[in-house]
């Protein structure tokens, strides 16, 4: 089977999944001085924060989706496909819903009103509320993104149950170990081509609509799959994981190799090529990630754990917090880099607060976490599960 022993649980992969969802919030903060604007009236730009920003957007919801395929591979080793793919449903979906209701309709008037009266903000905010996809699903399209993965994971092995116990034949994946950087190398040019191609012919074929295309978020899901059928890939090929998880000096040299140039070139090159550069970025960026959490987190820890734990409902929230902050920063007329840190401390601190507000509530668990009361969400064996289940898995 292609998944540890309870025993050894690989503690760095859940820590690089909270890592990757917590770095949304340096993410959006910079954003918010973003040269050319944002969700946010941005009166004061800062060409280093947007530089910032362009890092972490290069490899963070690659390496997320990475993650997912991960945990997708490994628990459906263990569990029924429709099983799991059941509690995927209810884990992500019901904190979609809920927050697709309560939170973005707040975020996006916070957001006209950055820059507007409140009489026009409130008829932007009706405006694009009827025309706009985008506007209904802000920082969520992941979760979107995730049900289809989920799914298809699920559908496949529901057809090809062998899937469920396939792992890569122990010569490969020992080749494929040995040489990790040309092995990572023509991964990553695999996936970018995918990026660059199929993306491209989506747009071509007139796919994006905006109302329909920004919800269903189809787009986001070309760029998704491959990094996930590669996260999968690598939980079946034991001595690939293992090696993709140890420090690589040529794998450090191709990251900031290839992030240099995504910045920098990315955004003017023609856009196929831009996002084959960003491809192959995000797969180096990962095995660095990945690498550096396994070096350091590899082990249990309470406060990592609670980080993990809360990473998720701290995310769903950041995004209305970090903007009403924002309009506050701008009447103290804050430069942007007293601004930037001050509004990311007061957002995590927030946003931590009302998730040891959510996380004390049943009724709030369940609909912001998608975590129901013990003993009512049940196994496939039919007894209550203990710990919640990873997001991204």
């Amino acid at each position: 089977m292609g998944a540890e022993p309870a025993s050894q649980r690989q503690h760095y992969w859940d820590v690089t999944r909270a890592f990757l969802m917590l770095l949304g919030l340096p993410y959006h903060v910079a954003m918010l001085y973003h040269p050319g604007g944002w969700i946010v009236a941005v009166d004061r730009e800062s060409p280093l924060l947007g530089a910032i920003a362009a890092f972490i957007h290069l490899f963070r919801m690659p390496a997320f989706f990475v993650v997912a395929g991960y945990f997708a591979a490994l628990l459906l080793a263990r569990r029924e496909a429709g099983t799991w793919v059941r509690s995927r449903f209810f884990r992500l979906g019901v904190p979609l819903i809920t927050s697709l209701i309560v939170l973005v309709p707040v975020l996006n008037m916070l957001g006209e009103l950055s820059g507007r009266a409140p009489h026009a903000a409130f008829a932007e905010w009706k405006y694009q509320t009827a025309t706009s996809g985008g506007y209904w699903v802000r920082h969520l399209w992941f979760l979107i993104v995730l049900l289809y993965l989920s799914a298809l994971s699920a559908g496949a092995v529901a057809l090809f149950p062998s899937l469920a116990g396939w792992q890569l034949a122990d010569r490969r994946d020992g080749a494929l170990a040995r040489w990790l950087p040309l092995a990572m190398l023509g991964i990553a040019a695999v996936i970018g081509l995918v990026e660059a191609g199929g993306i491209e012919l989506f747009y071509r074929a007139g796919l994006n609509t905006n109302l329909v295309q920004q919800i269903l978020r189809l787009d986001d899901l070309i760029m998704a799959a491959p990094f996930f059928l590669f996260g999968a890939f690598l939980q079946r090929s034991p001595r690939l994981l293992d090696a993709f998880g140890k420090p690589s000096l040529p794998m450090l040299a191709g990251a900031i190799v290839s992030v240099v140039a995504g910045i920098l070139y990315a955004e003017q090159a023609w856009p196929p090529l831009g996002r084959f550069i960003g491809g192959v970025a995000a797969v180096a960026m990962t095995q660095v990630v990945v690498s550096g959490a396994r070096a350091l987190f590899d082990r249990p820890s309470r406060a990592v754990q609670r980080l993990v734990a809360g990473s998720f409902v701290i995310y769903l929230f950041h995004l209305p917090i970090l903007i009403g902050l924002y309009d506050l920063a701008k009447r103290a007329d804050l430069a942007p880099a007293i601004g930037f840190p001050v509004i990311l401390l007061l957002t995590f601190g927030l946003s931590w607060a009302v998730w040891r507000v959510v996380e004390r509530s049943p009724a709030l668990n369940l609909l912001f976490n998608g975590i129901a009361p013990s003993g009512a969400q049940p196994t496939q064996t039919g007894k209550a599960a203990k710990r919640p289940v990873p997001l991204s898995s």
